[in-house]
């Protein structure tokens, strides 16, 4: 069973708002645009779990996309699978073209139509977040269980090769339910968790996760005067809409809609944080009368602090 869905990724959605809304000339558009699609790339990847996942029993638990701290350090895990016998991490990947894991050096090769290319190796990284993990339990009081993992590669335009025969941990992703039957094999039927331990463990795993607030507007050294203003047509992706009689107009396909300003003001969220005023909202939507914005924003019922000029809304 599921036991943590696996969200669409916070920091996808900036990257989508800051590729959307930065000025085409802008100097960092090109590193928006790589680093965008490697995210979705990634994210790829992690998606194509799901159907391998289906095949596994009903009891193991699953949960995507957790963040945890080692009492020193952040780490991510892409899915881990539990069950009352041992743990399994897996990281996700989506990596074409003729991968070389050398493991003399530990990186990651990749011959490509783009050329040749070198990662950090995915092994070193899962075989870390592995021992994270472990001292993770020690911190929460929980006993030693064996902790496996793999890193599973989805995309069909690759081959693997390494230098290290006896490197097991590296597989294509739809071999995910066989490599579990291999684990199931190395184990008799002695638990090494109860059921309130597993419970107690799924607890402490849901509560202790924090979100990756990684900001790329500071990454990229980014402010509001770098983003194209105004409400993106709803049909014709035109901007900006006019504002006309309670309504937005395009001024391309006459397409008219009352709430397109809410994707605007989703992306100012995503741009510059969830609070805004009247004055930021009229700059950003283009619109002049501060009646007008207000009642747009006392529309949308969003909660509010202060009084009169004072008054910040929060999206």
């Amino acid at each position: 069973m599921i036991i943590k869905q696996r969200a669409f990724p916070r920091d996808i959605e900036q990257l989508q708002a800051i590729e959307r809304r930065l000025h085409e000339s802008h100097p960092q558009m090109p590193k928006v645009k790589e680093h965008l699609k490697n995210r979705l790339s990634g994210h790829k990847g992690e998606l194509a779990l799901n159907f391998p996942l289906s095949y596994l029993p009903e009891h193991y638990r699953i949960f995507h996309h957790l963040r945890l701290y080692d009492g020193t350090h952040y780490f991510q895990i892409d899915c881990l699978v539990m069950t009352n016998q041992w743990i399994l991490i897996v990281e996700a990947k989506n990596i074409g073209g003729e991968l070389f894991y050398n493991q003399r050096f530990n990186f990651l090769s990749r011959t490509w139509d783009e050329g040749p290319q070198t990662f950090s190796d995915p092994v070193l990284q899962v075989r870390r977040h592995r021992r994270q993990f472990q001292q993770w339990l020690h911190l929460k009081g929980f006993p030693d269980v064996p902790i496996y993992c793999l890193v599973a590669n989805s995309h069909p335009g690759t081959s693997i090769k390494t230098d290290d025969p006896s490197l097991d941990i590296v597989i294509r992703t739809e071999a995910l339910p066989e490599k579990v039957e291999e684990i199931i094999s190395q184990h008799n039927d002695l638990q090494k968790l109860s059921t309130s331990s597993l419970h107690l463990l799924s607890s402490e795993l849901l509560s202790d996760h924090t979100d990756n607030e990684f900001d790329y507007i500071e990454y990229f050294s980014l402010s509001i005067i770098d983003f194209k203003r105004g409400v993106f047509c709803t049909n014709c992706t035109a901007l900006p809409m006019k504002r006309k009689r309670g309504t937005w107009q395009c001024g391309i396909c006459l397409h008219k809609d009352r709430r397109a300003h809410i994707p605007a003001l989703s992306d100012y969220s995503l741009l510059m944080g969830p609070r805004i005023n009247n004055l930021q909202a009229r700059s950003f939507l283009l619109i002049t009368s501060p009646s007008a914005m207000q009642n747009i924003l006392k529309d949308m019922n969003l909660r509010s602090e202060g009084e009169n000029k004072g008054r910040v809304y929060f999206l």
